[in-house]
């Protein structure tokens, strides 16, 4: 089992180092030069700061980031989808640091690994010197003290060069865990660099304790905008336009490329028959299934639901179950029954009294020969050789071998299937071989808990699907459909005289969305309307999942500014509201607002004053008026006593009186408030700095030509 196998079974180190090197922007260094064989204008997959990235840099970030993927037990389809997003922002983030890296002449390349990193005393000093990565210390400790054992993570460094034929996968995780310490290093530097570039004067601080220890209270009367209403009010076209020309320049305005579809879905159901074959199938085969004699093979070629070769003890299984094979006998079986959405028959495979947990030694072999020496191990062992020297001599797995191949108690779960059940189901004192994906292991059983009674339990199950005839005749229909439909204005009319077929919607898709709503493997229907030149042309029959899509193209929105159609909504609501500003201010006009008292202000719109209690400029809204940010700091900085003028805010117009003010006791730590507002500031600007990095590297994302 080798070390890495150890730290395997506490939670998985291949997992962990591509996570970590993931994070860490493992595959960074990448110079555009070196890639300059592959470029053509066709394989150009981005543009950062002007240099061309060809689509096989992209592709060494997603290979790591599916490698990542194939380990997580997490793996869906929205998770599939994701990948490539993850690998791009990954990709992205990895180029636009590493340009600052160099800049800043913060690392060295090291030829080795292909990345930009620290220096070889660095390196040393993380790994086997005084500051020891964190992480390596978590993964390296002695299972007896729990803490970390500096020689056991020594002894694996020792060892590499070999590990590379023996235990590859060890390596070359190895390798992205080394990778991800250079980067997380210079990564480190680069935030310290950032963060020691914000500073907070005391002054600040002392006004951030003086805001907040300072409360006041107030009367105020709100107008809101509901007061008018909005058919009272003209709003012109002429008018909205000259007010997009005034706010246009805003990036709230701007657009990236996207288009909307109309499509149809002609979905392939299973069909009564279809369901009743399924059935009848399970049916038909419970009779071979009761009396295989090779049941594992029997399922292999007959079921959904592969032979398991694990006992379960009583509880662990569905209730249903659980019942049926703790009161039966060996090859029971239960009537048919359905289960989701599959048919099943479950049968008792075999019954097995086992322990559920057990202390062991073992010698784990590795190599081409592995079976041949662990026979000649064994043979020495039952004639009498001493099984902990000759685990210290041979045993691959480093972390047991120096204890004489000991593994402590051990619980179900923490151990490869097949060395569990050889520790579980053998028997006391008697040495077994126990094949798996890491060797051959030779184990002494030294010590088992208690044991009580597993079964074993297969399914004969099949998943309820649709059959080829029914996928053809659903096919047919799309075929019918689509070659009548060859025009957008064809495609309109025919669903506007058949309200049976429902038309779909897909609003402003971009270049890189991945699925339409509820379609699996969409993908193909949404670079199609990208890149289809003839707008009001219908799409071909896309197979999407488990169903036929057929698709036109609705509109086109280029990148740019957003056209004044498409925002019009939303800037009429803006231009009546400040039309609706205007009116209550003229109607407001012949009141001294600072004078006048607010209950004949509101008067004038039948709306009542109101209090508002222990208002500070550190908050962002207030429970009797919302989120009101020109309220909140009129409140603070108006006197005592004093009434202010207008307040244009979000949801009406205020005019508010200061009743009281007070300022509160409390001691405030001037040092621990500069700390804390430049730790705000800081957290903020480091998740600002990828965005600012990339708008600042004008960078041409060109995927939609891939994938």
């Amino acid at each position: 089992m080798s070390a890495i196998q150890t730290l395997r079974n506490k939670s998985g180190l291949i997992t962990l180092v591509i996570g970590i090197a993931l994070l860490a922007f493992v595959i960074t260094g990448l110079d555009p030069q070196m890639f300059s064989a592959f470029k053509t204008p066709d394989n150009v997959i981005a543009k950062i700061y002007g240099e061309d990235y060809p689509y096989e840099v992209y592709y060494e970030y997603y290979e790591q980031v599916e490698k990542q993927f194939r380990n997580s037990e997490f793996q869906n389809a929205f998770q599939a989808d994701a990948l490539y997003n993850q690998a791009w922002q990954t990709f992205l983030n990895s180029v636009l640091f590493d340009v600052q890296f160099k800049e800043l002449g913060i690392g060295v390349f090291r030829d080795n690994l292909q990345v930009m990193g620290m220096s070889d005393k660095e390196f040393e000093d993380i790994t086997v010197g005084e500051n020891v990565d964190p992480e390596l210390q978590r993964y390296f400790q002695n299972p007896n003290t729990g803490m970390f054992d500096k020689q056991m993570l020594i002894q694996t460094l020792s060892n590499l060069s070999e590990y590379k034929e023996s235990n590859p996968e060890f390596y070359e995780s190895w390798l992205d865990y080394e990778k991800a310490l250079h980067i997380n290093t210079l990564r480190n530097k680069y935030n310290t660099l950032v963060r020691n570039a914000l500073h907070t004067t005391t002054l600040e601080a002392e006004m951030s304790i003086a805001d907040r220890k300072t409360q006041t209270d107030i009367e105020f009367v709100k107008i809101p905008f509901e007061a008018i209403a909005d058919e009272t009010v003209k709003v012109s076209d002429q008018e909205i336009a000259a007010y997009y020309e005034k706010v246009k320049a805003s990036k709230k305005y701007d657009q990236e490329k996207a288009v909307s579809i109309d499509y149809v879905t002609f979905d392939i159901m299973p069909t009564p028959q279809d369901i009743e074959a399924i059935k009848n199938s399970v049916i038909e085969k419970a009779v071979a299934f009761k009396e295989a004699k090779n049941t594992s093979v029997f399922l292999n070629l007959n079921s959904d639901i592969k032979f398991d070769p694990s006992y379960h003890k009583k509880g662990t299984l569905p209730p249903t179950i659980d019942s049926f094979a703790f009161s039966k006998s060996k090859n029971d079986m239960t009537d048919l029954y359905m289960e989701g959405n599959s048919y099943k028959i479950a049968k008792i495979s075999d019954i097995r009294m086992g322990a559920d947990s057990a202390k062991v030694r073992h010698i784990l072999v590795t190599g081409e020969n592995a079976m041949k020496q662990a026979d000649s191990l064994k043979a020495l062992i039952e004639k009498g050789a001493d099984f902990g020297a000759l685990a210290m001599k041979h045993s691959a797995d480093s972390g047991s071998a120096k204890m004489g191949g000991l593994i402590d108690w051990f619980k179900e779960g923490q151990m490869v299937p097949s060395f569990q059940d050889t520790s579980f189901f053998g028997v006391k004192g008697t040495i077994y071989l126990a094949p798996s994906q890491y060797g051959i292991h030779i184990i002494d059983i030294l010590e088992q808990g208690p044991k009580a009674k597993r079964v074993q339990v297969q399914y004969l199950s099949k998943q309820i699907a649709y059959s080829q005839n029914t996928r053809k005749e659903v096919y047919k229909k799309a075929v019918e459909f689509a070659s009548e439909n060859r025009t957008k204005e064809q495609f309109e009319s025919y669903l506007s005289k058949n309200p049976t077929i429902t038309k779909k919607v897909g609003e402003k898709l971009g270049e890189n969305e991945r699925t339409l709503p509820g379609i699996q493997d969409s993908r193909p229907v949404i670079r199609w309307a990208h890149q289809n030149e003839e707008i009001t042309k219908v799409s071909d029959i896309f197979t999407c999942g488990d169903k036929f899509v057929i698709a036109v193209v609705s509109k086109v929105y280029e990148k740019g500014k957003m056209p004044l159609e498409d925002v019009k909504d939303q800037l009429k609501a803006e231009v009546l509201k400040e039309k609706k500003i205007a009116m209550i201010r003229e109607k407001l006009a012949k009141f001294d607002t600072q004078k006048a008292s607010l209950s004949e202000i509101g008067a004038t719109y039948n709306v009542l004053a109101l209090t508002s209690l222990n208002i500070s400029f550190g908050m962002y809204s207030s429970p009797e008026f919302g989120m009101e940010p020109k309220v909140i700091a009129t409140a603070c900085l108006l006197e005592k006593g004093k009434q202010s003028q207008i307040i244009e805010g979000n949801s009406g117009v205020f005019v508010i009186k200061v009743v009281d003010r007070r300022v509160l006791e409390q001691n405030s730590d001037v040092k621990m408030e500069k700390a804390m507002i430049t730790q705000r500031a800081s957290s903020a600007l480091m998740n600002a700095v990828p965005a600012i990095l990339k708008d600042k590297a004008e960078v041409e994302d060109l995927r939609i030509n891939f994938m």
